[in-house]
């Protein structure tokens, strides 16, 4: 039999267990803790918003920055791919594979404009070298007529429906879905954001460069939309998102403004059109083209052309990019169909369920 002291010694220490305040849950830091991807991301949007003060996102040095950092995110993602907490469900990598998917189309539908904006180029120099000097003739002008008018088909074509046209309907269409779904699967600081984030500015930069390639542009860059949050409650966005928002808000007012206008968004393909179309009306009427018209109309086409060859490079590094990154989701997905419960029998060591992977290389 217990000692007196014993046994109240014993009811104190119960008695005070269960009248003992519950432990306080644990408080969030604030401010929150950023990742490393979160601080990179925000800093190179941050730059490219600053920027635009020197390089206005109307300009093509402009549009070949924002690609280089679309080409740059989708590098990070494909490096960050071997984490198998970034894609954790097959779900997700299925949706991010045709979003990556939608993303090529998009890529392949650029080219096409630049090849029609070379195509006008070459039209307006064959029309000049028709006018060059002057002494040609009705014949000369005959030429350099049907050149312009060439240039006036091109203009129609990039005006029009079309390829891009779908494409970039598409991407508004994927930035919607993105944001709807993005809080859910990756919330603020999660281990996606180099998934959503790759995908953000993939979007952003092919946006914008689609609807500056448009000599009457009827339509606003396509883009991420903004303020959306997942469930019920407010969700916090990333340092990154935050800075995204800005850039693209930057984008749209600067676009909307110029599409009111009725003027090309890019500013070297609104300065090649505005220089045709005072050469023509220079030789109206059969007059001769002053030369200091003509040497602008020079210029203008060679700083067009510059630009379509720079967009054409960075084009390619994204799709090839893209590419590499749509291999890695189709892995990633097809590993876990491959993901199977492996029930072993009752009674034995190990009578809980147990995952099995059935390829090394989803292990890692």
């Amino acid at each position: 039999m217990k000692k007196p002291t014993t046994l109240l010694r014993s009811f104190s220490s119960r008695l005070s267990t269960r009248l003992a305040p519950p432990p306080s849950p644990a408080v969030a830091p604030w401010p929150p803790v950023r990742s490393a991807y979160d601080r990179w991301l925000a800093a190179v949007l941050d730059e490219l918003r600053a920027d635009s003060l020197a390089a206005p996102c109307t300009s093509a040095a402009w549009l070949t920055r924002a690609l280089s950092l679309a080409v740059a995110a989708q590098r990070r993602l494909v490096v960050a791919s071997a984490d198998a907490g970034i894609i954790d469900r097959r779900k997700t990598a299925d949706e991010c594979a045709d979003d990556a998917a939608e993303l090529l189309d998009a890529c392949a539908g650029v080219r096409d404009r630049l090849d029609m904006l070379r195509s006008y180029v070459n039209a307006t120099r064959v029309a000049l070298h028709w006018l060059e000097g002057g002494h040609g003739g009705e014949a000369a002008a005959r030429q350099a007529a049907a050149a312009f008018a060439e240039c006036d088909a091109v203009e129609r074509r990039c005006t029009g429906g079309g390829g891009l046209a779908k494409c970039l309907s598409n991407l508004r269409k994927l930035g919607e879905r993105a944001v709807l779904n993005a809080r859910q699967q990756n919330p603020a600081g999660g281990g996606g954001e180099e998934l959503s984030g790759a995908r953000a500015v993939a979007v952003l930069a092919i946006g914008a460069l689609g609807a500056a390639l448009t000599f009457r542009p009827r339509r606003g860059v396509s883009g991420l939309a903004t303020g959306v949050s997942g469930g019920g409650g407010k969700a916090v966005a990333a340092q990154w998102e935050c800075a995204l928002q800005e850039v693209q808000r930057q984008v749209r007012e600067e676009y909307e403004r110029r599409r009111k206008d009725g003027v090309p968004c890019m500013a070297e393909l609104d300065a090649a059109a505005a220089t045709a179309r005072a050469v023509r009306c220079a030789v109206a009427g059969g007059r001769r083209c002053p030369e200091k018209v003509m040497e602008a109309a020079r210029r203008r086409c060679d700083e067009l052309e510059e630009a379509a060859a720079a967009f054409e490079e960075k084009v390619g590094e994204l799709h090839r990019e893209l590419i590499a990154v749509r291999m890695v989701l189709l892995e990633r997905a097809r590993g876990h169909e491959f993901l199977r419960l492996d029930c072993t029998p009752a009674h034995s060591e190990a009578s809980r369920p147990r995952f099995s992977w059935s390829r090394k290389s989803d292990v890692n």
